[in-house]
Protein backbone atom coordinates (compact mmCIF):
# COMPACT_ATOMS: atom_id res chain seq x y z
CA UNK A 1 0.00 0.00 0.00
CA UNK A 2 1.24 3.25 -0.79
CA UNK A 3 2.30 5.49 2.10
CA UNK A 4 0.27 8.90 1.92
CA UNK A 5 1.50 12.02 4.32
CA UNK A 6 -1.14 12.61 6.35
CA UNK A 7 -0.87 13.61 9.79
CA UNK A 8 -3.25 12.29 12.26
CA UNK A 9 -3.87 14.91 15.19
CA UNK A 10 -5.65 13.67 18.02
CA UNK A 11 -7.21 16.38 20.43
CA UNK A 12 -8.07 13.90 23.35
CA UNK A 13 -9.48 10.54 24.27
CA UNK A 14 -9.75 7.30 22.47
CA UNK A 15 -10.06 7.29 18.14
CA UNK A 16 -13.07 5.21 17.18
CA UNK A 17 -12.24 4.53 13.06
CA UNK A 18 -15.77 3.85 12.42
CA UNK A 19 -19.46 4.37 12.79
CA UNK A 20 -22.88 2.54 11.24
CA UNK A 21 -23.38 5.14 8.92
CA UNK A 22 -20.29 3.93 6.95
CA UNK A 23 -19.39 0.94 8.19
CA UNK A 24 -16.46 -0.14 6.14
CA UNK A 25 -14.55 2.79 5.99
CA UNK A 26 -11.77 3.04 8.50
CA UNK A 27 -9.19 6.20 8.57
CA UNK A 28 -6.82 3.35 6.59
CA UNK A 29 -9.17 2.84 3.64
CA UNK A 30 -9.57 6.80 3.95
CA UNK A 31 -5.64 7.41 3.60
CA UNK A 32 -5.19 4.54 1.00
CA UNK A 33 -8.23 5.75 -0.84
CA UNK A 34 -6.45 9.31 -0.83
CA UNK A 35 -3.15 7.99 -1.88
CA UNK A 36 -4.46 6.48 -5.18
CA UNK A 37 -6.44 9.45 -5.75
CA UNK A 38 -2.91 10.88 -5.56
CA UNK A 39 -1.07 9.19 -7.39
CA UNK A 40 -3.14 9.59 -10.53
CA UNK A 41 -3.97 13.21 -10.01
CA UNK A 42 -0.22 13.69 -9.72
CA UNK A 43 1.84 11.56 -11.56
CA UNK A 44 4.56 13.16 -10.77
CA UNK A 45 4.30 12.82 -6.96
CA UNK A 46 4.60 16.95 -6.27
CA UNK A 47 1.56 17.96 -4.29
CA UNK A 48 0.70 21.45 -4.12
CA UNK A 49 0.80 23.11 -0.51
CA UNK A 50 -2.93 23.79 -0.48
CA UNK A 51 -3.54 19.86 -1.06
CA UNK A 52 -0.17 19.36 1.35
CA UNK A 53 -2.56 21.01 3.86
CA UNK A 54 -5.43 19.52 3.32
CA UNK A 55 -3.89 16.06 4.65
CA UNK A 56 -3.79 16.79 7.96
CA UNK A 57 -6.43 15.59 9.95
CA UNK A 58 -8.28 15.95 12.98
CA UNK A 59 -9.60 12.09 13.72
CA UNK A 60 -10.29 12.24 17.76
CA UNK A 61 -14.06 12.04 17.08
CA UNK A 62 -14.32 9.32 14.39
CA UNK A 63 -14.86 8.55 10.76
CA UNK A 64 -18.48 10.60 10.66
CA UNK A 65 -16.66 13.25 12.86
CA UNK A 66 -13.89 13.37 10.45
CA UNK A 67 -15.44 14.47 7.80
CA UNK A 68 -17.70 17.19 8.98
CA UNK A 69 -14.96 19.62 9.77
CA UNK A 70 -12.30 21.45 7.64
CA UNK A 71 -10.53 20.53 5.59
CA UNK A 72 -13.61 17.89 4.37
CA UNK A 73 -16.71 20.35 2.68
CA UNK A 74 -20.16 18.93 3.62
CA UNK A 75 -22.35 19.30 0.15
CA UNK A 76 -26.13 19.34 0.96
CA UNK A 77 -28.58 17.12 -0.65
CA UNK A 78 -30.47 18.58 -3.54
CA UNK A 79 -33.68 19.49 -3.26
CA UNK A 80 -33.97 16.41 -1.27
CA UNK A 81 -33.57 16.12 2.95
CA UNK A 82 -34.19 12.94 3.44
CA UNK A 83 -30.53 11.52 2.22
CA UNK A 84 -27.56 11.96 3.75
CA UNK A 85 -25.02 14.88 2.66
CA UNK A 86 -21.90 14.16 0.58
CA UNK A 87 -18.67 14.37 1.90
CA UNK A 88 -15.79 15.92 -0.37
CA UNK A 89 -12.01 16.68 0.07
CA UNK A 90 -10.95 19.30 -2.45
CA UNK A 91 -7.32 17.83 -3.89
CA UNK A 92 -7.38 18.64 -7.88
CA UNK A 93 -4.96 17.41 -9.65
CA UNK A 94 -2.10 18.85 -11.91
CA UNK A 95 -4.06 20.55 -14.14
CA UNK A 96 -6.40 21.88 -12.19
CA UNK A 97 -7.59 22.43 -8.29
CA UNK A 98 -11.11 22.06 -7.69
CA UNK A 99 -11.75 18.08 -8.23
CA UNK A 100 -12.93 16.62 -5.25
CA UNK A 101 -13.01 13.37 -4.02
CA UNK A 102 -16.40 12.31 -2.76
CA UNK A 103 -17.74 9.81 -0.06
CA UNK A 104 -21.36 9.46 0.32
CA UNK A 105 -23.47 6.97 2.66
CA UNK A 106 -24.98 4.52 0.04
CA UNK A 107 -26.88 0.86 0.21
CA UNK A 108 -23.65 -1.02 -0.01
CA UNK A 109 -22.18 -4.00 2.01
CA UNK A 110 -19.84 -1.05 3.64
CA UNK A 111 -21.95 1.75 3.81
CA UNK A 112 -20.37 4.36 1.60
CA UNK A 113 -19.84 5.19 -1.76
CA UNK A 114 -16.60 6.80 -3.32
CA UNK A 115 -16.73 9.10 -6.31
CA UNK A 116 -14.73 11.82 -7.87
CA UNK A 117 -16.42 14.94 -8.82
CA UNK A 118 -14.72 17.24 -11.79
CA UNK A 119 -15.74 20.23 -10.57
CA UNK A 120 -16.20 21.47 -14.38
CA UNK A 121 -19.03 20.55 -15.27
CA UNK A 122 -20.84 24.31 -16.60
CA UNK A 123 -24.49 24.30 -18.21
CA UNK A 124 -23.82 25.83 -21.53
CA UNK A 125 -20.47 26.33 -22.93
CA UNK A 126 -20.63 29.04 -26.39
CA UNK A 127 -17.84 27.47 -28.19
CA UNK A 128 -16.96 31.19 -29.53
CA UNK A 129 -16.47 32.14 -25.90
CA UNK A 130 -12.53 33.02 -25.27
CA UNK A 131 -10.61 30.11 -24.11
CA UNK A 132 -13.97 27.66 -24.90
CA UNK A 133 -11.25 24.80 -26.69
CA UNK A 134 -8.76 25.17 -23.95
CA UNK A 135 -11.89 24.67 -21.10
CA UNK A 136 -13.04 21.50 -23.07
CA UNK A 137 -9.68 20.11 -22.96
CA UNK A 138 -9.36 20.33 -19.48
CA UNK A 139 -12.39 18.37 -18.77
CA UNK A 140 -11.43 15.24 -21.25
CA UNK A 141 -8.41 15.52 -19.16
CA UNK A 142 -10.08 15.46 -15.91
CA UNK A 143 -12.34 12.88 -16.70
CA UNK A 144 -9.66 11.06 -17.86
CA UNK A 145 -7.92 11.47 -14.44
CA UNK A 146 -11.29 10.97 -12.26
CA UNK A 147 -12.04 7.21 -14.76
CA UNK A 148 -8.26 6.12 -13.85
CA UNK A 149 -9.27 6.85 -10.62
CA UNK A 150 -12.09 5.44 -10.27
CA UNK A 151 -10.71 1.94 -11.63
CA UNK A 152 -7.94 2.04 -9.77
CA UNK A 153 -10.70 2.21 -7.01
CA UNK A 154 -12.60 -0.27 -8.16
CA UNK A 155 -9.34 -2.38 -8.41
CA UNK A 156 -8.42 -2.15 -4.83
CA UNK A 157 -12.28 -3.57 -3.91
CA UNK A 158 -13.39 0.30 -2.49
CA UNK A 159 -17.18 0.75 -3.22
CA UNK A 160 -17.42 3.36 -6.31
CA UNK A 161 -20.74 4.23 -8.33
CA UNK A 162 -19.67 2.27 -11.24
CA UNK A 163 -19.25 -0.99 -9.36
CA UNK A 164 -22.41 -0.86 -7.58
CA UNK A 165 -24.23 -0.01 -11.25
CA UNK A 166 -22.35 -3.19 -12.64
CA UNK A 167 -23.53 -5.27 -9.47
CA UNK A 168 -26.82 -4.48 -9.30
CA UNK A 169 -27.57 -4.82 -13.45
CA UNK A 170 -25.80 -8.68 -12.61
CA UNK A 171 -28.15 -9.20 -10.34
CA UNK A 172 -31.34 -8.02 -12.38
CA UNK A 173 -30.36 -10.28 -15.19
CA UNK A 174 -30.26 -12.88 -12.97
Amino acid sequence: MLSVPISVRRESGRVTESHDSFRGLTLDALREAVAIYLRHAYPDGRLPEAVQRRLHWAVERGIPGLLTVPPFETIPPAGDDRRAPIYALRLGNQRYPHMKLQIQSWRTRVGYLLTVNTHDQVERLDPGTPGAAEFQALQVYNREVKEAIERDWDAHGFPNFHRYLTDYLSQVQD
